[in-house]
């Protein structure tokens, strides 16, 4: 995630939807599962956590200004589902 959201994210991406769409297509299809097994993880183990900013900036190092809570609910929410969607539509519809 620091390659994508790192300080620099505007710079390399042009903002924050092009580092989204990078994040999302970039890697391996194994890279891109790993990323959404460990998000599995994290909410498996964290639970119901109102704020996930903090995680995403320790955990992830994402250096996106994230103004409320749910903006990085949201981001992550997305991230997600575009991860599996390219999964899908990379591997089949079967992948879980």
């Amino acid at each position: 995630m620091v390659v994508h959201f790192g300080e620099d994210f505007s710079d390399d991406y042009g903002s924050l939807e092009g580092a989204m769409r990078a994040a999302t297509t970039d890697g391996s299809v194994e890279h891109r599962e790993a990323i959404v097994q460990e998000w599995r993880d994290w909410n498996a183990w964290e639970g119901v956590e109102e704020d996930i900013r903090p995680f995403l900036h320790d955990g992830f190092s994402v250096a996106v200004f994230l103004r409320r809570p749910v903006d990085g609910r949201n981001l992550m929410n997305w991230l997600y589902d575009e991860l599996i969607a390219g999964i899908r539509a990379d591997v089949g519809k079967q992948w879980q």
